[in-house]
């Protein structure tokens, strides 16, 4: 991904910086099998879908969090442990937005979403910093 993220610029739209597609997993999964789905999609963080679409996101970082504290990750599922404030990049936003908004927020990871609605990527603060510190100053 690195020559492609080369020729990216921070101006640019999101949409040439996200994944896709949107890895996901429902509200009911362990957190064991987000885990696994999380490494065989060698993703930091997935969508968590409910009966409507997304109503959170997760990622790596919280499973690490329920496994430090003891947790059981059989048990435990992605409802309970899952952001369900979501904050979404739109196709139309820049690369430099993005990444403001990600600081602000404190996220690592945002959901794009088409002009559907419907998520279409998901872009991570890693990937921002590539393109937005390799900037011409």
């Amino acid at each position: 991904m690195t020559a492609m993220i080369d020729s990216i610029r921070p101006d640019d739209s999101v949409v040439r910086l996200m994944r896709t597609p949107v890895a996901s997993v429902a509200t009911g999964w362990s957190v064991r099998d987000v885990a696994e789905e999380l490494m065989a999609d060698e993703v930091g963080a997935l969508l968590v879908d409910g009966a409507h679409g997304p109503v959170g996101i997760l990622s790596e970082r919280d499973v690490v969090v329920l496994v430090a504290t003891g947790g059981d990750p059989d048990t435990v599922q992605a409802r309970d442990i899952m952001t369900t404030e979501l904050e979404w990049a739109e196709v139309e936003e820049t690369i430099r937005r993005v990444s403001s908004r990600m600081r602000a927020a404190g996220i690592r990871h945002m959901p794009v979403r088409g002009v559907d609605g419907k998520p279409v990527g998901i872009v991570s603060a890693r990937d921002v910093l590539t393109v937005i510190t390799d900037e011409p100053r």
